[in-house]
């Protein structure tokens, strides 16, 4: 893990903890080792940090939109040296995907948000099945994960009205499902389900 990753994640999570109440649970569930893909739903721009912040032992990379680099030169600095990675979320070019595969090959930590965009309202969207297709060609387990409460204030967290919420489920192994259209369409399907489940 890059000292800069460590000292970030770790500033991240006891700023929240003390400060806003934040809870972890199921961090047993992440494997030690391996490549692994943390699968999240998505409500804000707090995700990212706050989920790899929960991680707390593996290091994460993390996907966001073009644009989002575009903000400024600083903004994008800090992005990238805390391993987001720029994508066209719409149409992911060749040179994304063989990114993505290369990280999982190299047994690393991926946080993927399948529902491909943040909820407004909420409320769980559908997973897209792409995060079915990377588990089953590099053949790495997927961690179900949910997160609550980056969508509300942060007054209303200070004060316990809301709190930041990150539970991990158990891993789901690629191995269950061929590596074929069913194949990934199902394995996503159990993945959507299992992150709904960690909401109840």
């Amino acid at each position: 893990m890059k000292l800069r990753y460590r000292i970030g994640s770790r500033i991240i999570y006891w700023v929240w903890k003390v400060l806003f109440g934040f809870k972890v649970e199921g961090r047993e569930n992440i494997p030690n080792t391996g490549g692994i893909i943390i699968a999240a739903n998505h409500l804000s721009n707090y995700d990212p940090p706050l989920i790899g912040a929960a991680v707390w032992c593996r290091e994460c990379y993390f996907f966001s939109k073009n644009e989002i680099f575009a903000v400024n030169k600083f903004y994008s600095w800090v992005m990238k040296a805390f391993n987001a990675y720029p994508i066209n979320t719409k149409k992911p070019s060749k040179e994304n995907l063989k990114y993505i595969e290369t990280l999982l090959d190299k047994g690393l930590g991926l946080l993927f948000f399948p529902e491909g965009t943040r909820s407004r309202t909420g409320n769980f969207l559908k997973f897209n099945p792409g995060i079915g297709w990377f588990a089953l060609r590099t053949s790495v387990p997927i961690v179900p994960t949910f997160i609550k409460g980056t969508n509300t204030s942060l007054i209303s967290q200070l004060v316990r009205q809301n709190r930041v919420y990150v539970k991990f489920g158990t891993p789901i192994l690629a191995n269950k499902f061929k590596v074929n259209k069913e194949g990934r369409e199902l394995f996503t399907q159990e993945v959507e389900c299992k992150v709904r489940e960690l909401a109840q």
